[in-house]
């Protein structure tokens, strides 16, 4: 294997295997971005009904490449074949929810103000606004989601809603699922008579490429799921730029939980399972695992069913190699910390497997070290005993996070609890567990810094408006408006007319 070439590694024995895929260049990435420039006037001229029916066309490839993406993934992250399965028909439903959004013309948000002479304090011309496709825009692929948070994953999906051109860059865990996907939407685009330069794609390990996508005149905007690291750097990247662009950057989180004294007597030991298998699951590779879980009172049935629950554990690998690395550091430097109970799983270490940690501590123990309270990624979390009185003060010193949870009692009022949490995050959780994230026009995957870069959401079909920006047009002749703006209305989408709602 050159220099030039890379393989996959199989997290299970920790061993490369396949074929040989090759480094993208500066001269190859430089290449298919001018592509995917050059192709974004016509695809932003497609009408809505093309849009939809290219999202609806891929979501048909994926399904029809299903066994083999599976297959190749299952080797490439480890990751059972029923949670990947899972997770292609979770990718093929985001882009059909898309697909019925553009249908409907929502995401354009046209709203039409006629002509008025006799508006006050002035007399009002012809303006008519609508969201229009910000251009050109770099996707990173997640480590932890090989369909849906990659190649053509929520970013991808809704930047082509939009009519953005998209240029991805594979994560180097999975270089096969990320090509056989590839190859899925490049057959889609051929079958709907669209250019294959819409949709670009870049291997590689190579830490340059961030670099260069980032930092390439024709992208307007990037998309990112991954590390607050690398999600900072991109930030930095494309605020340096001549004309700096956004970062949509969803960064992890802690997602803390809270547990009242009156859930904790009423049913702390099935919360305490239901948190266990929460942390634990995916071998603690969720953005949204719960992180911290401060329990209110009556401690110790808590605390045993999670030494109860850790004793047949199962082993899952962590995806690579170095986010086991960074796992095992991590908690070998938190298991130095006196004071400190450390509930420690028994499973194989073949591989990249990682043994489950929990972390117990007393709250005035938590506050002296705030090691504890940063994000570790893998099949760990910090469980702090303290006083219901203290969720307050622990609330308002927390940074923002992607999910917020409280188990409360039955008929308890929290209200006020509740709100104080709604402000650290983007969405707040009652009596449930934070990991799952359902695809639904109603979500919300995002929060307040650092758990993301924006206030945007990067699933459900929301996240069109990343990648769209609204333009006025004034007193422009109906021959020269866009289609969605015509008095006609060919393409029959709802808008707003002097105020009112109507097709």
């Amino acid at each position: 294997m050159s220099s030039q070439t890379f393989q996959a590694v199989n997290p299970v024995d920790g061993q490369p295997f396949g074929k040989e895929y090759s480094e993208g260049t500066h001269g190859e990435v430089t290449a298919a971005i001018s592509a995917l420039s050059a192709s974004a006037t016509a695809f932003a001229a497609l009408s809505l009904s093309d849009r939809a029916n290219l999202l609806e066309k891929i979501a048909s490839e994926l399904d029809s490449a299903r066994a083999d993406l599976v297959k190749i993934a299952e080797l490439e992250t480890g990751i059972p074949q029923a949670r990947l399965n899972g997770e292609v028909t979770r990718t093929m439903i985001q882009l059909q929810l898309f697909a019925a959004q553009v249908r409907t013309g929502a995401h354009l948000n046209a709203v039409i103000d006629l002509a008025d002479a006799d508006y006050k304090p002035a007399p009002r011309p012809d303006m008519r606004k609508m969201n229009l496709p910000i251009g050109p825009v770099a996707v990173f692929g997640a480590s932890n989601f090989p369909f849906a948070f990659s190649t053509i994953g929520g970013d991808s999906a809704s930047a082509l809603a939009a009519g953005c051109p998209v240029i991805v860059k594979a994560h180097p865990s999975h270089p096969g699922v990320s090509e056989l996907t590839f190859q899925a939407v490049q057959r889609a685009l051929k079958s709907c008579g669209i250019s294959g330069d819409v949709f670009a794609i870049v291997q590689g390990r190579n830490p340059e490429i961030t670099h260069w996508l980032a930092l390439a005149e024709e992208i307007c905007a990037v998309g990112f799921t991954g590390s607050a690291g690398v999600g900072k750097l991109l930030v930095k990247l494309c605020n340096s730029r001549q004309i700096p662009i956004p970062v949509y950057a969803e960064m992890g989180s802690l997602n803390p939980v809270f547990v009242t004294a009156a859930a904790m007597t009423e049913r702390g030991v099935s919360i305490a399972e239901m948190l266990f298998d929460s942390a634990v699951l995916g071998a603690g590779q969720f953005c949204t695992k719960p992180g911290l879980i401060f329990i209110g009172a009556d401690h110790e049935p808590f605390v045993a069913t999670i030494r109860s629950k850790m004793e047949s554990v199962g082993s899952q690998p962590l995806l690579n190699k170095g986010i086991l690395d960074r796992y095992v550091e991590s908690v070998k430097s938190l298991n130095q910390i006196e004071g400190v109970e450390s509930i420690t799983g028994s499973v194989s270490v073949e591989g990249f497997i990682a043994q489950p940690t929990f972390f117990v501590m007393d709250y005035a123990h938590f506050k002296t070290h705030p090691e504890f309270a940063e994000e570790h990624f893998g099949p760990t979390t910090v469980i702090v005993k303290c006083s219901e009185e203290d969720f307050e003060e622990i609330i308002a010193q927390s940074q923002g996070q992607l999910t917020a949870t409280l188990h409360i009692g039955a008929a308890e009022p929290k209200a006020a609890l509740l709100q104080k949490l709604a402000t650290i995050a983007g969405r707040v959780i009652l009596n449930g567990a934070p990991t799952g994230v359902s695809v639904t026009a109603a979500q919300s995957h995002g929060g307040p810094w650092p758990s993301s870069s924006t206030h945007t959401t990067s699933v459900g079909t929301d996240a069109v408006f990343r990648f769209m920006r609204p333009v006025t047009f004034q007193g422009f002749a109906d021959d020269l408006l866009p289609p969605a703006l015509q008095q006609a209305n060919p393409e029959k989408i709802e808008r707003v007319v002097n105020g009112v709602r109507r097709i």
